[in-house]
Order: structure tokens, then C-alpha cells, then sequence
């Protein structure tokens, strides 16, 4: 008996029946209706509760930021995509815009010139193996296209058709040597002929060679087609001087000349079929040509 009353279990639960006394007094002592069972088993667990609170209380902010991740992902993806659809809107717009700037400068020369008949034609391949940018439309024969009809971009010369299908037709551009344009600068009215750069590089230049050493023409010249020839009418726009040149022999000025429009970049072209004066050479043309 001694041996049990020195044991651990027997101190142990010494220690409960005093807690569960003590639980009674103090209920008695505050009227709590709770046993005394109860409320000792409450004052030794609460502890346990607070913590258990606590992490209840984590787990549903977790929740909660969770839920609020996912909803902002997905107005972020929604953000995302109509940005997009401005963006696209944006280009549509710009590309939209280009067009009726195009169509306008048509007008223009519609307006100014009643007797050219238009076809409207759009690149549909471009030569790699032509280094001077030729390229292919889908207009031909069938449309009444002819070899030497003059192609432009609003009022801009752009080249001249060189081949012709039923359904297709080339055309050569400013750029190729092999092109020549009768022009006149229009400041100083000095007149002659374009010749492409010859360089491969330089695909919107062409040149006005075998002008005078005192030249007037100056850069910032405005070059127009003069009308000569018979392939081109006149005052189509060639392009701007951008630098003069002294030829090596010393004796001549060659000008430089920028087109206004990067050939590169052009999807839909005009195609002049006809106009007052096509292919109608003077005899003083000529004679210069004979020389």
C-alpha cells in the first residue's frame, strides 16, 4: 500500500482530483453552471483551442488569397487579350488609314486626269532573283494590261509593266537601269531622262544623269514625269533629289533621286491601261533618240 501511494500514478491522480475540486469551488463561487468536470476539461484546453482558431483562421485567408489569385489571373488573361484587340484594331486602322491616303492621292489624279483608264491590281509574288524589287500583279491580257502601261502607287510613279499573261502581268521598277522616264524637275523646269541606280541596294532611287556642271537643280527638287516618250503621262511624281553627283569624267551632274514610297512595303498598285498621248512619240523625240 505504501509503495503504491509513493507511486507516480497515485501523485498523478492526486493532481486531477484536486484540479476537479478546485474546477468546483470556482464555479460554485462564480454560479457557472458548468460541472466541474466541464470546466476543468475547458480551462486545461483552451490552450489547444486558441491554437486550433488560429489556424482555422490561416487556412481561410489562404483560401480567400487563393480565390483571389485565380480571379486575378483570369481578369489579367481577360486584360491581355483585349489589349490585343486594340492592338489589332490599332494596325487595321493605320493599314485602313494608308489605303484611303492611297485612294485619296487617286482621286486626285482621277480628278486632274479624266482621260486615264485605271486598273487596280495587287502583288501577288515578288522576284528574289531581280535584284531592282520587279514583282508580279494579278492583272493581265484578260484585263486589257498591256506591255509599257505605266504602274502607280496614289499619284507616284512606280514602274512600268514589262510581261504580260491572260491573268498576270511584270512590272520593272524605277529602281531598274533598264527603266527610262522623260521628267523635269519641277522648280527649275530642266528637263531629261531617269535611268534606275544600278545599285541592287537602293531599291526606291533612280538617277537623272547628264545634267549640267551649273545645273540649277538642286536637293529637295521635285522630279515629275514630263510626258515625253509615250509611255508616261505627265506629272506623275518620281521622286525627290536627294544629293547631286559629279560624273567621273568631270564633265556632267548626276542628280539623285528618293522615291517618295518604299517600294518594298507596297501590296496593291493602279495600272494605267490607257490616257490622252500613250505611245505617241513627237519627231523631235525622235531625232533625239536617233542621236
Amino acid at each position: 500500500m505504501k509503495k503504491f501511494i509513493r507511486s507516480t500514478a497515485f501523485k498523478a491522480l492526486v493532481c486531477v482530483i484536486a484540479a476537479l475540486i478546485i474546477g468546483a469551488v470556482i464555479a460554485a463561487l462564480t454560479h457557472n453552471n458548468s460541472t466541474p468536470l466541464s470546466g476543468a476539461t475547458s480551462t486545461l484546453l483552451h490552450p489547444l483551442q486558441r491554437i486550433s482558431a488560429y489556424v482555422s483562421y490561416k487556412i481561410s485567408n489562404f483560401n480567400d488569397s487563393f480565390r483571389s489569385s485565380s480571379t486575378l489571373a483570369e481578369e489579367n488573361k481577360e486584360l491581355r487579350a483585349q489589349v490585343d484587340d486594340y492592338r489589332r484594331m490599332v494596325v487595321d486602322y493605320e493599314e485602313t488609314k494608308k489605303k484611303l491616303d492611297t485612294y485619296e492621292d487617286f482621286l486626285g489624279v482621277k480628278e486632274d486626269n479624266p482621260d486615264f483608264v485605271f486598273e487596280n491590281a495587287t502583288i501577288i509574288a515578288r522576284d528574289s532573283a531581280n535584284p531592282y524589287e520587279s514583282f508580279t500583279l494579278n492583272k493581265g491580257s484578260a484585263a486589257d494590261v498591256s506591255v509599257n502601261d505605266p504602274v502607280i502607287y496614289g499619284s507616284n510613279l512606280v514602274g512600268v509593266v514589262t510581261g504580260v499573261s491572260p491573268t498576270t502581268c511584270t512590272v520593272s521598277t524605277i529602281a531598274d537601269p533598264d527603266m527610262h522616264a522623260g521628267i523635269y524637275e519641277v522648280y527649275t523646269g530642266e528637263v531629261g531622262y531617269t535611268s534606275g541606280s544600278g545599285d541592287s541596294l537602293s531599291r526606291d532611287y533612280c538617277v537623272l544623269p547628264g545634267l549640267r556642271k551649273d545645273t540649277a537643280v538642286s536637293p529637295n527638287g521635285i522630279i515629275n514625269t514630263s510626258g515625253s516618250g509615250g509611255i508616261f503621262p505627265k506629272d506623275l511624281t518620281v521622286g525627290t533629289v536627294i544629293e547631286l553627283k559629279d560624273t567621273k569624267d568631270g564633265i556632267s551632274t548626276t542628280a539623285v533621286i528618293r522615291s517618295a514610297i518604299d517600294i518594298s512595303e507596297l501590296s496593291e498598285v493602279f495600272i494605267i491601261k490607257d490616257f490622252n498621248g500613250q505611245g505617241v512619240v513627237t519627231v523631235t523625240e525622235d531625232k533625239e533618240s536617233a542621236k
